[in-house]
């Protein structure tokens, strides 16, 4: 009887460990699976290769001809969603519960919170006064996946 007991205490355990885990593991996509390749190039204008991940919060894509144009997609914390915040911006409405732009040269950033999820999308290699229209695109679509 205290075998059984010792078991069934231990299933319970782990049961519970294993709802309480799930949501790490399990609750937020994989940042890879935020865009497609399809999706990145199509509103990019040029050819991308496959996402490749950055560490386990980032994906990037790489356009494969002669641009320089570089996508990436990343999960980011409160603190550097607020000092992102702080700096000149322009507010961003349809995207998330908050969203904005920022930018400069050839390097522009569309933050966007959902719930308790912030990411950012980033364009490297593309005129700034091209970026946002395009950021914003891909920004929905990352959304629609939160």
């Amino acid at each position: 009887m205290k075998l059984h007991r010792s078991f069934a205490s231990l299933f319970s355990s782990g049961f519970v460990v294993l709802l309480c885990c799930s949501r790490i593991a399990f609750g937020e996509a994989a940042p890879c699976t935020l865009l497609t390749q399809s999706q990145v190039g199509s509103v990019m204008g040029v050819s991308v290769g496959t996402g490749s991940p950055i560490a386990n919060t980032g994906c990037s894509w790489h356009a494969t001809g002669p641009s320089k144009v570089m996508v990436t997609v990343s999960r980011q914390s409160e603190k550097m969603f607020a000092g992102a915040k702080s700096g000149s911006k322009t507010a961003l409405s349809g995207i998330g519960d908050e969203a904005f732009f920022t930018g400069v040269e050839n390097f522009a950033s569309l933050w966007m919170r959902k719930g308790s999820a912030i990411i950012l999308v980033r364009v490297y290699g593309l005129p700034v006064n091209d970026a946002q229209t395009k950021l914003t695109t891909l920004a929905k679509s990352v959304v629609s996946k939160l």
